[in-house]
């Protein structure tokens, strides 16, 4: 499998779990057993943004990237992909 597939797995991995982090409490009060996967998951989400921690998925990401010969990003995943998404540059 090549290192760009594998890192662009890892992108649909980390949009994912940001998505259940913030969402996952919805499930938890729907279906109580989520809530023993969301509340570690939203712990790790609200800890590695309050810290300005990096998450291991995004060096992960940069690894494979580097790998396939491509360029990685430096920062974090949510300022490389989603700030852009929320503040475009047209805007």
């Amino acid at each position: 499998m090549s290192s760009r597939l594998l890192a662009d797995s890892v992108v649909v991995v980390h949009f994912a779990f940001i998505a259940f982090v913030v969402a996952g409490g919805f499930l938890a009060l729907r279906h109580r057993a989520w809530a023993a996967i969301h509340l570690p998951a939203a712990a790790w989400g609200a800890w590695t943004e309050l810290t300005g921690t990096i998450c291991p998925l995004t060096p992960w990401e940069n690894a494979l990237r580097a790998s396939a010969g491509t360029a990685g990003y430096s920062g974090g995943f949510v300022e490389h992909y989603l700030i852009p998404l929320i503040y475009p540059e047209a805007l």
